[in-house]
């Protein structure tokens, strides 16, 4: 019998036995692979290193059992930011997947002309069917190792290794990995951060409908802080201090340095935007006007497919796409949402390769892309717009102008605000979700022991939200990887303009329609983009002034 969801509105097929971490689901696109995870593992550990000898064990039932148990076992590189990375697998989806995701290192030096390093940076083990194992996800920060056992949900394995190439590259390049999406307007980028459910990829889809837009990234970005020199011929990001011919600053660590130091003698290492090696000292840069650029990390977005709700044209790549947990739907869902696959039916009917469907085939594949929140797929960007309105090369880089903390809270009447140093900073170390739940910087993979952070700030949060960065900025005890984070988010907010996007349209009595909302959206982001004034505020009775 089939796995029932949401009083029966959708389902998944059974398990063939108790063990099996992935097997087929019911036809769609080019292969549809459901996963017994659909979700994080139940247990996933971030402080191997502090248990002695667990990493040694962890790592040595996992080759064993690549030795000894006759299963076919995958191996292959990627480059993720210049990092080489190694998945070792015996999951034929993940492996799928993690091709699909990523530049491999022949695809990297080829459009970057930067040959990677011979041995990898950062390695993922992913092993399903070992019976001493619990279903599991551990990481060694000592090692730059991920293992995985017994899941072959790829979301939790891309975040976790996306987390083990950021704490690297923050650590020893200063580099920020953020959860969140970019597009620019007009040569100005627009950074969103957001809970799940909050509006983050209709955002970032919505605003392509308007002209002069590029689309960046989907779901995680590399952010480099970079300083001008003064006389204006270079910009570089610093990733290495130099005194007296010791090194005083590495990585996150060298920006809050310059800026005590600005007028040292020493010698600053970095990358310019070319990703070429520049040197400048303090006294040459303009340590008082950070810029920041974003980067892409994936080739191919692994990205939800309930993308087609409000983008029908996505249907056409993820019918071609390799699906994960896509469910099968009962007729009470398809009448409980018919208004919503009648408005994709128009879309698809009668283009390939939906002309070949009949109509209820036709109308149970655009169910099956929606019903199940998490049902994911790879979608290849520059089938959906033209190349030339994707960044296609992960080493060009796109100037942050503006940075979006995406909300949806109807229990507020502002839409849109400009944020203060405080306001931004208390926003993503609380990083309350729509759920009640808090996600610190709305990035719950980061490659840290969160669940002491979290009990650190629950101690400043208990003080006044409104007092949390100046109360952490007086504290000494504060964790050293919370620092790392919310070091390079300072620098963010130095670097660009934030704002509260409150998604909340649909309250207003006069919208008439989500597609609606959505648009209205997208032009009150496009003004916060304009924007110079402090007291950028407007509230669900305002909010019209800024759409003309």
């Amino acid at each position: 019998m089939a796995i029932a969801e949401k009083k029966d509105l959708f389902t998944f097929p059974p398990a063939p036995d108790a063990t099996a971490p992935e097997w087929p689901g019911t036809p769609i696109g080019a292969k549809n692979t459901i996963t017994r995870t659909k979700g994080r593992t139940a247990v996933a550990n971030k402080t191997v290193d502090a248990t002695p000898g667990l990493f040694k064990r962890l790592l040595a039932n996992a080759f064993q059992h690549v030795a000894t148990s006759g299963q076919t076992t995958y191996s292959h590189d990627v480059v993720i930011h210049g990092l080489r990375v190694r998945a070792i697998t015996n999951s034929e989806h993940l492996i799928g997947y993690w091709k699909d995701n990523w530049y491999g290192t022949d695809e990297w030096f080829r459009i970057t002309g930067q040959k990677p390093a011979d041995t990898p940076d950062v390695l993922v083990v992913a092993l399903g069917r070992i019976p001493s194992e619990a279903e599991a996800a551990y990481y060694s920060r000592q090692n730059d190792t991920v293992v995985f056992f017994n899941t072959s949900y790829y979301g939790q394995l891309k975040s976790w290794v996306l987390g083990a190439v950021g704490r690297k590259l923050a650590v020893d390049y200063g580099i920020h990995s953020i959860h969140g999406a970019v597009v620019t307007k007009d040569g100005k980028g627009i950074l969103y951060i957001a809970p799940t459910g909050t509006g983050k990829s209709t955002s970032t889809y919505g605003l392509m409908e308007f002209p002069n837009t590029r689309f960046h990234s989907d779901d995680w970005v590399y952010v480099r802080y970079a300083y001008r020199t003064k006389d204006g011929k270079k910009v570089f990001s610093p990733a290495r201090i130099l005194q007296d011919g010791e090194e005083v600053a590495r990585g996150y660590r060298t920006y809050k340095w310059l800026e005590d130091n600005r007028n040292k003698d020493a010698t600053v290492i970095g990358r310019g935007l070319d990703d070429r090696e520049v040197t400048a000292s303090p006294s040459e840069l303009d340590i008082d006007h950070p810029e920041a650029y974003a980067y892409t990390s994936e080739k191919v977005f692994y990205i939800r497919s309930n993308l087609v709700e409000n983008f029908p044209v996505a249907a056409f790549d993820f019918a071609r796409s390799r699906l994960e947990n896509a469910p099968d739907v009962t007729p009470e869902f398809l009448l409980q949402n018919k208004a919503s696959i009648d408005a994709v039916e128009l879309q698809l009917r009668r283009k390939p390769p939906f002309d070949k469907m009949d109509n209820q085939h036709l109308r149970e594949t655009i169910a099956r892309f929606f019903a199940f929140d998490n049902t994911r797929a790879m979608l290849d960007i520059t089938t959906v717009f033209p190349k030339e309105r994707v960044f296609t090369n992960p080493l060009e880089p796109a100037r942050i102008n503006a940075v979006m903390l995406i909300k949806r809270n109807f229990d507020e009447d502002v839409v849109v605000d400009r944020l203060t140093i405080d306001e931004f900073m208390a926003r993503l170390l609380v990083g309350r979700t729509p759920s009640g739940t808090k996600e610190i910087v709305y990035n719950n993979y980061r490659a840290v022991d969160d669940k002491s952070e979290r009990a650190w700030i629950d101690t400043i949060e208990a003080k006044g939200v409104e007092r949390m960065w100046s109360e952490y900025g007086k504290a000494k005890d504060r964790p050293e990887t919370l620092h790392e984070e919310m070091e390079m988010f300072r620098m963010l907010y130095r670097s660009t303009t934030a704002y509260d996007l409150n998604t909340i349209l649909q309250k207003d009595p006069t919208v008439t329609s989500k597609m609606e909302a959505v648009r209205s959206t997208m032009r009150i982001i496009v003004a916060a983009l304009e924007n110079s004034r402090d007291d950028f505020r407007y509230t669900i009775s305002e909010y019209r002034k800024l759409l003309g």
